[in-house]
């Protein structure tokens, strides 16, 4: 069979869609249902130090209960970054320094034929010919 797992911002609108199993998408938006009454509370109590104190101590009360409901699976950090890549993380990694990099220095271009610029035609002041040479090496001006 082939389902979407649906992702769903604060107000619980569709987002985006993705192949997932049905139970999960509803786990999901129990998830973000608890996230959003959460929040609510928090924003409740915030302005009241007793109101604070009250949702702290409340929350602590059911921590005992929870974990006698729910299975004591430690996730450590790569496995749970390894089920957000879907790939396993590599013990050792080798990696190998580039080969072509010269690392003292300026490195300098290396002109092909193509780049090479030809030398540009001027008029001369003393013989008036246009070539690539001016009145200051002249060929006809003698010495």
């Amino acid at each position: 069979m082939f389902y979407r797992e649906l992702f769903f911002d604060e107000e619980g609108n569709l987002l985006d869609e993705m192949p997932k199993d049905p139970m999960e998408v509803e786990m999901r938006k129990k998830i973000l249902e608890l996230r959003n009454m959460f929040e609510d509370l928090i924003q409740m109590a915030k302005n009241s130090e007793q109101g604070i104190d009250f949702v702290r101590s409340s929350l602590s009360n059911l921590v005992e209960p929870l974990q006698k409901i729910t299975p004591a699976v430690r996730v450590d950090k790569q496995e749970e970054y390894e089920i957000f890549l879907a790939n396993k993380i590599p013990n050792e990694v080798d990696i190998h320094p580039p080969t072509d990099i010269t690392s003292k220095g300026r490195s300098k271009r290396f002109r092909k034929s193509k780049d090479t610029k030809a030398p540009s035609k001027r008029k001369c002041g003393k013989c008036k010919q246009v070539g690539t040479h001016d009145a200051r090496n002249c060929p006809t001006v003698v010495g």
